[in-house]
């Protein structure tokens, strides 16, 4: 009973918490017609040479008529949904991709897209990148 006292003694302390930062790195705005404006900070890659997958975000604000594509045609992507409204998906198999809020839709590497927001107001969604 003592052992096993002095190991649980020795496990509590050794736990550390998590560094939690903020994981939008990427700010977009498109304006149709093919108008887009990015900002924010990349996070550079610190662990050269492991074939990990590798997450970017960004958040983009889409203007009625504008259109964004698929950013890498490596890449699996994520769409959260923030605002409301809805896109269109331009590319066979010519789905709507909905962006009510905390709505996610999965935009696998094999079907590429080009979405257009055909609603008359702005939305926004979060891309999750998934580089692998």
């Amino acid at each position: 009973m003592r052992a096993m006292l002095a190991v649980l003694m020795l496990i509590g302390p050794l736990m550390t918490t998590a560094q939690v930062t903020s994981s939008a790195n990427l700010g977009c705005t498109v304006l149709a017609p093919r108008g887009m404006s990015c900002n924010g900070i990349g996070v550079p890659d610190t662990r050269k040479g492991t074939n990990l997958p590798k997450l970017f975000v960004a958040h983009f604000t889409i203007a009625p008529g504008a259109t964004v594509e698929q950013p890498n045609s490596s890449s699996d992507c994520l769409i959260i949904g923030i605002n409301g409204g809805e896109l269109v998906n331009e590319e066979p198999p010519f789905l709507h991709v909905s962006l009510e809020k905390d709505a996610v839709t999965l935009m696998p590497k094999e079907q590429p897209f080009r979405l257009r927001n055909k609603g008359s107001q702005d939305v926004e969604f979060r891309l999750l990148e998934i580089r692998r």
